[in-house]
C-alpha cells in the first residue's frame, strides 16, 4: 500500500516529560500549559485547511491535541492504537539515556520494549491506513512516527526531530514526502 493522497501531520504539544527529557514512550503523559497553548495555536493554523478526518494516537497528549483541532472542523476523531509512540519498555518513566540515539538507528533493543524495526513497521502501516481513508486526513501522533517514516521515504525538509505541535502538509511522491510547514497568515 502506498500513500495516494496529500495529508496533514501534527505531533502533539509539549508535555512536562518532553521538557524534562524523560522517556515517555507509551506512558500517558499529559500536555503541560505550554503544550496546551501549542495545540491551540496549531488548531488555529489548521482552522481553514480542508481537513476531512482526524486519525490520532489514543495517548492523551495526542488526543488532546487532536481535540483542539477538531473544535474547528466538523469531523470525528478516530483513534488507532497502532499510532502510539514506541514502547520503550523498562526505560519508560526514566530520563533519556545514551541508549536512545542507538534505538533510533535500530542498534539497541530496550528491555521489555519494542524493537525499532517492529515499531517502524507498525506505525508505517497505521499511517498508510489512515491516509487511505481519503485526501485531507490529519494524523495526530508522536515524533517517533516521523523518525520511522524516514526508514521508508526521503522527507524534505527532514524535520528531525519533529517539533511539538508543528502542523505540516505532506505531499507524497514516489519515494519521497515533500512537506510544507503551515503557519498562520
Amino acid at each position: 500500500m502506498k500513500f495516494d493522497h496529500p495529508f496533514y501531520f501534527l505531533r502533539h504539544g509539549e508535555t512536562q516529560w518532553n521538557k524534562d527529557r524523560m522517556t515517555q514512550g507509551q506512558l500517558d503523559a499529559k500536555l503541560n500549559s505550554k503544550g496546551i497553548l501549542q495545540a491551540e495555536r496549531a488548531a488555529d493554523i489548521l482552522r481553514n485547511e480542508p481537513i476531512e478526518r482526524i486519525v490520532s494516537s489514543p495517548l492523551s497528549r495526542a488526543r488532546h491535541t487532536a481535540e483542539a483541532v477538531a473544535l474547528h472542523h466538523d469531523v470525528e476523531i478516530r483513534f488507532d492504537d497502532e499510532l502510539m509512540e514506541c514502547n520503550l519498555g523498562d526505560h519508560q518513566g526514566n530520563p533519556h539515556g545514551t541508549w536512545l540515539p542507538e534505538y533510533w538507528t535500530g542498534r539497541y533493543d530496550p528491555p521489555n520494549g519494542e524493537t525499532y524495526s517492529v515499531f517502524c513497521q507498525r506505525v508505517w502501516q497505521a499511517m498508510q491506513r489512515a491516509v487511505a481513508l481519503g485526501p485531507n486526513t490529519l494524523i495526530v501522533a508522536h515524533g517517533g512516527l516521523w523518525i520511522a517514516a524516514h526508514e521508508y521515504v526521503s522527507v524534505f525538509p527532514a524535520l528531525r526531530p519533529m517539533p511539538n505541535a508543528l502542523p505540516i502538509q505532506v505531499t507524497p511522491q514516489e519515494e519521497s514526502w515533500h512537506c510544507e510547514i503551515l503557519e498562520k497568515d
